[in-house]
């Protein structure tokens, strides 16, 4: 008998942006994925992997909305990375239906940068 334990993780978009902006969208869960897991709010465990070819700045949101403005952002968390390296973040948010989790930068520079989300429900 095969058994598969745990809850199945909503992954992220993600690319490499090259010189990305701050209205830059480097990796996002939108709010039709959240949608699909729970017509509730849930808790979920969330990885924030990110990184770029020179030292970046990163900010981690939580959002109602795609608006880039502050009135959409529910959390943000600031996070630094060094040159050519990527370093994972984990945290943890009550998520609606109809939010999402994003990557920008904290600040425009020229290089490339990754990011990626994944977020685990914990039903």
């Amino acid at each position: 008998m095969f058994h598969i334990y745990g809850n199945k993780p909503i992954k992220s978009t993600q690319a490499t942006a090259t010189d990305p902006s701050t209205a830059t969208l480097i990796a996002e869960i939108d709010s039709t994925q959240f949608a699909q897991v729970s017509p509730r709010e849930v808790l979920y465990r969330v990885f924030w992997r990110v990184g770029a070819s020179t030292g970046a700045i990163y900010r981690l949101e939580h959002c109602s909305s795609t608006g880039l403005g502050s009135t959409a952002i529910l959390d943000v968390q600031t996070v630094f990375t060094g040159s050519n390296q990527t370093s994972q973040f984990v945290s943890g948010y009550m998520i609606n239906p109809g939010d999402r989790l994003r990557v920008r930068v904290g600040s425009s520079f020229t290089a490339a940068a990754a990011a990626s989300i994944e977020a685990e429900p914990m039903l």
